[in-house]
């Protein structure tokens, strides 16, 4: 999950919205001695940390958790890796801070009352993510580490709420790199005496306390994670890989497409803002322009989700044959799966289908090593061997 995450932020520091970030740099975050992934840049502690987890978050390609609804390693691996340097951890230490960051962070999103939330954004929680993951680094004390969780919980992002934080092309994303910050910097208060509101779950009724703690000491949450083959909103990737099955098992050519319906729960059609992407976030959330990605190119990663690409003719041509239906008994299995059907009607008058409710690379059907190392290799290029080397045998 390390070396996964490690390899997104490599695609993320290519993006337009990164590079409009480090335009700030300077100013908000200095030099400092911590590098920033995939960059000759540096910064101070925090800076290092808020833009490794911007970069993380940019090309939506980070790895995720189906009980957090979002992307717990992109809070927790910036913080851990960061902050584990400047303290001069060993990486034994930084590994089981990952792992503690993960389960907290999962834990509470999940166990989050479904009629408090408004918004899935990572950002929402990422924050008490990120706080337990410095606390055990930092070696707080119990009630030094609730005040630390206590602090994040209040100063997380709150996002716009319900899909418009992405739908519209906002480049903050999920809010993730803020929440990273913040869980950081609510840590490093509390290290020092800093106080938050001690009860933030006793004494708020925003948290179903018994979900918060089931299955405690069974396994960890890390060990159910899924990865990402496809470089956009995992709500999208069952019917990308449907669709691409069905081309694929059938040799069905592009031009012998009439047109494409997709069923699929409502919530995944909220993210669509527009009939065409405007910008490349906008195109990360949108099914047509991804489906039309995977199903032009046999495959969906940053290289085909650029600004070049939304001006593409043959997407946009693709995207106008498609129809998006939504699914009354697909919405009832969200979130715990995202089923969709998809129907391809050709000109020669036959109609082929498919259904799924299992995106690939599930806690059930993860990916192998070379798998991994294959999408990692993509990302970090000619670096990819002593990098995967380095993250696996760290002394």
């Amino acid at each position: 999950m390390i070396a996964d995450t490690l390899g997104v932020a490599y695609s993320g520091v290519q993006t337009s919205g990164f590079q409009l970030a480090m335009k700030t740099k300077k100013v908000l975050t200095g030099e400092g001695q911590h590098v920033i992934w995939g960059t000759r840049e540096t910064a101070n502690l925090p800076g290092a940390v808020f833009y490794n987890s911007l970069a993380v978050s940019l090309t939506d390609f980070d790895e995720g958790h189906r009980k957090a609804v979002g992307h717990p390693a992109s809070v927790v691996v910036p913080v851990a890796l960061t902050l584990g340097e400047y303290l001069k951890k060993p990486y034994k230490e930084i590994i089981k801070a990952v792992v503690t960051g993960y389960e907290a962070g999962t834990r509470f999103s999940h166990a989050r009352l479904p009629e408090k939330v408004n918004s899935y954004s990572t950002g929402r929680w990422g924050a008490v993510a990120a706080a337990a993951t410095a606390s055990y680094l930092l070696e707080l004390n119990t009630g030094k580490y609730m005040n630390a969780m206590s602090l994040a919980f209040v100063t997380s992002p709150a996002m716009q709420g319900g899909s418009t934080d992405v739908s519209t092309g906002s480049m903050a994303k999920e809010g993730v790199a803020w929440a990273a910050q913040s869980g950081l910097q609510s840590a490093l208060l509390a290290r020092d005496g800093f106080t938050g509101p001690y009860l933030f779950i006793d004494a708020y009724n925003d948290v179903d306390k018994e979900k918060l703690l089931e299955g405690k000491q069974e396994d960890w949450l890390i060990n159910s994670n899924y990865f990402k083959p496809f470089a956009c909103c995992r709500w999208l990737h069952t019917a990308i890989s449907v669709a691409m099955q069905l081309k694929r098992d059938h040799q069905v050519g592009i031009g012998e497409i009439e047109r494409i319906e997709v069923h699929i729960f409502e919530r995944a059609l909220k993210l669509i803002e527009r009939k065409y992407p405007e910008n490349v976030v906008q195109a990360q959330f949108h099914l047509p322009f991804t489906l039309s990605c995977a199903l032009l190119f046999d495959e969906v990663t940053p290289r085909q989700v650029t600004e070049a690409n939304l001006r593409n003719e043959k997407i946009q041509k693709l995207i106008d044959k498609i129809s998006l239906v939504p699914n009354d008994s697909f919405s009832e299995l969200f979130p715990d799966k995202l089923a969709s059907k998809v129907t391809f009607f050709l000109k020669d008058g036959k109609q082929i289908s498919l259904s799924g409710d299992a995106a690939p690379w599930d806690a059930d059907m993860p990916p192998t090593d070379e798998e991994l190392y294959v999408k990692f290799a993509g990302l970090t290029g000619e670096k990819a061997e002593s990098l995967w080397d380095s993250i696996f045998h760290n002394d």
